[in-house]
């Protein structure tokens, strides 16, 4: 959702986005052994919608990713990088937030993801904060062009890009293959509707045990 959710512009490659892991209630510690939300945070869900609570359990954790981006005109060896994603529940459950720190040379991309369910439309929608967005946030397009589906197994989040010269395509990611200590995540691109080419590849190793 890079994370939740939308994707990086990085080396003139479509984005980097959120990554998945392992069904788990509580928030992960932090690597120091301390929780780094607070306790009402960690420990509090009594907000959260059961389709909430069930992306909370299956998402939470701390995650070291590898990031292999394919060949493309503008990076014809590809690029390949590594970086860290710490997931944890919003205040009684009501969000699911992303933190992320992804580096692939010459970029530091920081990144905060925001994930929750509304109510009212039954429906799942997701936010990011990146500092490569000059305007760092993206409210518009989690309104009007990201959909965010998850099954209980899988996630996946589709997004409406439009280029500098107006042309429309669409970001495919999707989240899977989630284990208790591993997840896939690959992000690919294309016309609207299909077929996408794959764009990126992150496979995240657990590190908060």
């Amino acid at each position: 959702m890079k994370r939740f959710l939308l994707p990086l512009i990085l080396i003139s490659l479509p984005y980097l986005a959120w990554s998945a892991p392992k069904p788990q209630a509580s928030v992960a510690p932090s690597a120091n052994g301390a929780d780094s939300t607070s306790s009402s945070t960690s420990n509090d869900l009594r907000a959260a919608s059961t389709e909430m609570l069930s992306v909370i359990q299956s998402l939470s954790g701390r995650w070291a990713v590898e990031v292999i981006f394919e060949p493309s005109p503008d990076a014809p060896n590809g690029a390949q990088g590594k970086g860290e994603e710490f997931w944890h529940a919003g205040a009684q459950g009501l969000t699911l937030i992303d933190e992320e720190n992804i580096r692939v040379a010459p970029l530091d991309v920081h990144l905060l993801g925001l994930l929750w369910w509304d109510s009212a439309t039954k429906q799942f929608h997701g936010m990011e904060c990146v500092n490569q967005n000059p305007h760092a946030c993206d409210p518009k397009a989690a309104l009007n062009d990201v959909t965010i589906t998850w099954d209980g197994k899988q996630l996946t989040i589709d997004q409406i890009q439009t280029s500098p010269t107006g042309k429309k395509s669409q970001w495919h990611e999707t989240y899977s293959n989630i284990t208790p200590t591993s997840f896939l995540q690959v992000g690919e691109s294309g016309e609207i509707g299909g077929p996408f080419k794959k764009v990126v590849t992150l496979r995240g190793t657990r590190i908060d045990r």
